[in-house]
């Protein structure tokens, strides 16, 4: 409710209704043939129809310069491929309260992914585009920025986009997000420089998941301080999260790692470097893991009671966390922690994991690919869980 009349990403009504009648002005004047065609008039053609033809052509080519398509969230919850304004490097700043003061940046977007939090945009007034996590290069850099730049113009560079914000006319808070599409505008400290190693649809699959892992780890089960002995339970290993949170835990030190899955995907986490796998179609994963023996568990799923669970099974030295909210119980060893509101300054983590990355500890399997205009089939495919 009271968004600002002109939100990140939002429609310019002005600037669409003008190219709308450039549009219809020049299909009026008959322009659908080649360009070339233009000159090519005999002595039917009188000067004016000419010089209009060359305004409309000139008038169209304006419009594709300043639009992009973009897949797009309506207020009404309904969401579809459509043009929209190019995004412009300061208009975060504009547009959004309390964002760190580092420069922003316009990235020609490669690849982008479907995380569950992507699938929705909810409490929006005007329509706003979609998509968090982005790889791609640095096309432009805004006014301001320091020199000499960590991210020169032409730095291949990925990030997660898609942090709580709060819009600076009214304190309404919403997503930053803008990544399904052509171009995105960033703020230089969500961004680091891509892993050399991955591959495009890897760059561009990793960000959200690593880093949701990669802080659970550090901040909250205090991997940093792992000797090599310590057990983790990562409560779905198979979904994104789990299985960044899986091969991180052992790049961090763990040394031994329990997850759970359903039957069609236990090898799949053996192989990501799961010791023990535990198979919830079928066994509880609280019957197998003896009460006070393990030193964390990371909860991607966010069932009711996990957390009451998870503290039985803790050594005394243990830690819990969730990051699929709800509540947790009220104990110094148990946390709730949501990603997207520490995403605005993320880039000296993202450096940390394109090594690791780089090293060949970390990756993602691909399971498919879609277009920009297919992102509806990859929504539901994200759905359906698998």
């Amino acid at each position: 409710v009271g968004e600002p009349t002109s939100p990140v990403h939002g429609p310019a009504e002005d600037k669409r209704e003008r190219h709308r009648c450039d549009y219809e002005s020049c299909q009026a004047s008959s322009v659908t043939t080649p360009p070339q065609a233009l000159f090519a008039s005999d002595a039917a053609v009188g000067l004016g129809k000419m010089l209009k033809r060359l305004f409309c052509a000139a008038a169209l080519a304006l419009a594709a310069a300043d639009d992009q398509d973009a897949w797009v969230a309506e207020p009404d919850g309904s969401q579809q491929l459509e043009r929209v304004p190019l995004p412009k490097t300061g208009q975060l700043h504009d547009s959004f309260a309390d964002l760190p003061t580092d420069c922003e940046l316009l990235i020609d977007v490669a690849a982008s992914s479907v995380n569950p939090v992507d699938r929705t945009f909810p409490g929006i007034s005007t329509e706003r585009v979609m998509g968090s996590d982005l790889c791609g290069v640095v096309a432009a850099r805004g006014d301001g920025c320091s020199e000499p730049a960590r991210l020169p113009v032409g730095t291949r560079v990925w990030g997660d986009i898609g942090a709580n914000v709060f819009y600076a006319a009214n304190g309404t808070k919403t997503k930053e997000n803008g990544a399904y599409a052509s171009v995105a505008v960033a703020l230089e400290s969500q961004l680091g420089v891509a892993p050399k190693q991955a591959s495009t649809a890897v760059c561009g699959a990793l960000p959200k998941v690593a880093l949701t892992s990669y802080k659970a780890l550090l901040w909250f089960l205090h991997a940093d301080a792992w000797t090599g002995s310590e057990t983790i339970v990562i409560l779905g290993g198979s979904g994104g999260t789990g299985s960044a949170g899986i091969q991180l835990a052992k790049r961090l030190g763990a040394g031994t790692i329990m997850t759970t899955t359903s039957t069609a995907n236990m090898q799949y986490c053996r192989d990501l470097g799961a010791d023990t796998v535990i198979d919830y179609t079928t066994t509880n994963w609280a019957d197998v893991v003896e009460d006070g023996s393990v030193d964390a568990v990371y909860d991607t799923v966010g069932q009711a009671g996990t957390g009451r669970t998870a503290l039985k099974k803790l050594k005394s030295t243990g830690y819990y966390v969730t990051i699929a909210g709800g509540g947790v119980p009220a104990d110094p060893r148990s946390a709730s922690f949501i990603n997207s509101d520490t995403n605005l300054s993320s880039s000296s983590l993202l450096d940390e994991l394109a090594a690791i990355v780089d090293d060949g500890a970390l990756t993602m399997q691909i399971d498919s690919t879609y277009s920009l205009e297919d992102i509806a089939a990859a929504f539901d495919k994200s759905a359906a869980g698998h």
